[in-house]
């Protein structure tokens, strides 16, 4: 199961820099941090992710780098526009 997590969590964090946060519409790469803080919180409210401290850091560790990854994809597409105007 951990590592289908990992896995999972590289996958979407990469898809989160490289696609979702990498475009015009700021609000594309928010999709995927809002939703994994309402997956964790609903894994943990239905008992299959147990509400202890392991957890609970490897959940904010996750939504953290959901963000940061999200504002790395934003900064991508403004150096994307900025050498686009500069060329």
């Amino acid at each position: 199961m951990g590592i289908i997590f990992v896995i999972g969590s590289i996958t979407s964090l990469i898809l989160e820099k490289y696609v979702l946060a990498n475009n015009s519409h700021v609000w594309l790469g928010a999709i995927e941090p809002v939703i994994s803080i309402i997956f964790i919180i609903s894994l943990m409210l239905t008992n299959y992710m147990k509400f202890d401290v392991l957890n609970v850091i490897l959940a904010v560790v996750y939504v953290s780098l959901s963000f940061i990854f999200w504002g790395q994809g934003n900064d991508l597409y403004h150096q994307k526009v900025v050498n686009r105007i500069y060329e």
